[in-house]
């Protein structure tokens, strides 16, 4: 390919990255031919919601800073709780009799690696961001860490660095994804595989978690990277004109693309997948993103800033006072500011200021604050009974059994999604980086619950008879079945001693492929908000019983 048929291909593929990111930065999702949602704005009033942020802090009528009440973040932070999955909530299982032995042998090779990174926190900061946003993102990576050692890097993409059709099904079935990341000058030209490193723009002033943002300047120049998963032209590889039309999966990684656009990678995606998985807390028709509790709850917090900012308002005027004051009579606002320091203020006639009655806040305030809270609860299923959090007194038994029984499936349904989730996520993305770099002769760990561990046993001690017999008979020599019960009795008791842990050698390599490995996600049989309530409960009935 000649350099100028070289450099007009990255010129279109600079086009097409640009023309992507500007149909999809809009992020409008069509409710009615009138009504839409703007997701970039939505997501950002909902991360306000959950840290607690008025755009104006200041109330315009007091002046005094306004008060925020964290309904949004104690419904997210309760709802966390009750749909954490962990690692030992992953298991794998055979679809085929040849599979049963290497079933361990996966589960052993993902749960190391797994533990190895840390990937409770992982999925910790997954499902707050799910919670909050609808919506969240793992790109996975391979990665070599400081001994050498492949593996996989999981990297949390924020959705306003993400830019996709928001009508899109999935990242999988879209016909392309943006990402948006910032990187030094110093970094790209460290690329591996990447082109046109050198003279690349950079400032001072890009904001990482928004492109939408300029804040000050920091002492770091950096450059907008924007890398592209999706379909484009085969000609952008062959460099022939008949192939404009034959659309592929391609890669395309293009640095300032609104200005001094440069390429510095341009291939086809022979894996035809996307290195993207995203999850959602509940699905939405017409949209990909999902929606979240910020989202469920977000008028209720408008409403109940609103009237306990009112209330306090009113309390704050019922204890200082309001006046009429004659006009003419020389008092100031300066004389009225000093009035609660010095207890009074010299007038010339005593009718020159009067204190005019204020009402104290009306009860319907408090009842409301009571209501959105039971909106919300039902909104949510994040009902006190299974949070764990003590009931009202008043709080009749058959309530509490039908709120927790409302929670507990509702729950039960968003673990089912995080599940399936981690159930694509480990198959698509993490199991085949896993079992690519297991080493031959690599010691495995394996794990497991003590009836795994039996039959795992019960599996390598029959592979050893049998290999053990089939070479006596071979050998023409007569064994003794008595023998060979009592040896593998022995054997068993032996491999029982080794306690919680197996090690297992590797001998070769293993395509989890070849023998239909199924990955399956558990839900928690056991809801721990409820085990707490309900052992209180026993408790309070038992205490009244004498004892005997």
């Amino acid at each position: 390919m000649n350099e100028d048929k070289r450099i007009n291909i990255e010129q279109e593929a600079i086009t097409l990255v640009k023309r992507n990111k500007q149909d999809w930065e809009t992020e409008l999702c069509f409710v009615t031919d009138k009504v839409a949602f703007n997701m970039r704005n939505l997501i950002k009033l909902l991360r306000k919601n959950y840290w607690g942020i008025f755009d104006n802090a200041i109330d315009p009528t007091t002046g005094r800073e306004k008060i925020w009440i964290p309904l949004t973040e104690s419904l997210v932070d309760s709802v966390v709780k009750n749909i954490d999955l962990d690692t030992k909530d992953i298991n794998f299982r055979a679809k085929k009799l040849e599979s049963i032995g290497y079933t361990s042998i996966v589960r052993a090779a993902v749960k190391n690696e797994l533990d190895a990174m840390n990937f409770g926190e992982y999925l910790d900061e997954f499902e707050k961001s799910l919670a909050i946003d609808g919506t969240a993102i793992w790109k996975t990576i391979e990665k070599t860490n400081k001994d050498g050692k492949k593996g996989i890097e999981i990297r949390l993409v924020d959705l306003l660095n993400f830019y996709i059709d928001p009508t899109s099904k999935s990242i999988q079935q879209s016909r392309g994804v943006l990402e948006r990341s910032l990187m030094t000058p110093t970094e790209i030209k460290e690329m591996d595989g990447w082109i046109n490193t050198e003279d690349v723009g950079a400032q001072t002033s890009y904001n990482i978690n928004d492109p939408d943002l300029r804040g000050a300047d920091t002492s770091v120049s950096l450059s907008e990277v924007f890398e592209y998963w999706g379909l484009m032209p085969k000609s952008f590889i062959t460099g022939k004109e008949k192939d404009k039309d034959t659309l592929i999966d391609g890669h395309i990684i293009v640095s300032n693309v609104d200005s001094s656009a440069k390429v510095h990678l341009l291939k086809e995606n022979n894996k035809k997948i996307k290195p993207y998985e995203e999850g959602w807390y509940m699905r939405v028709s017409g949209r990909w993103y999902g929606r979240g509790i910020a989202e469920k709850v977000r008028m209720l917090q408008v409403w109940l800033n609103t009237i306990v900012n009112i209330r306090i308002n009113r309390s704050y005027v019922s204890q200082l006072g309001i006046f009429k004051i004659r006009k003419g009579s020389g008092i100031t606002a300066q004389m009225m500011s000093r009035l609660a320091a010095n207890g009074a203020i010299v007038v010339n006639n005593k009718d020159d200021i009067e204190q005019m009655p204020v009402d104290e806040a009306s009860e319907a305030s408090y009842q409301d604050e009571q209501v959105i809270q039971s909106w919300a609860e039902r909104n949510t299923s994040a009902f006190a009974a299974i949070t764990g959090e003590n009931l009202p007194a008043s709080t009749p038994a058959t309530n509490a059994v039908l709120q927790n029984r409302n929670a507990q499936s509702g729950f039960i349904l968003i673990k089912e999604g995080i599940g399936m989730f981690l159930q694509r996520w480990i198959k698509d993305h993490a199991l085949p980086i896993i079992m690519k770099n297991l080493n031959k002769t690599e010691i495995l760990r394996l794990t497991g619950e003590p009836n795994e561990l039996r039959n795992f046993d019960e599996n390598i001690v029959n592979q050893m008879l049998y290999k053990e017999m089939d070479r006596m008979n071979k050998a023409g020599i007569v064994f003794d079945v008595t023998k060979i019960e009592t040896l593998k009795q022995k054997s068993l008791e032996k491999l029982s001693k080794m306690g919680a842990d197996r090690f297992i050698k590797m001998n070769e390599k293993i395509n989890p492929t070849d023998y239909d490995v199924q990955v399956f996600v558990t839900n928690e049989e056991i809801d721990k908000g409820v085990l707490v309530t309900n052992l209180v409960s026993v408790l309070q009935s038992f205490a009244g019983i004498p004892n005997s």
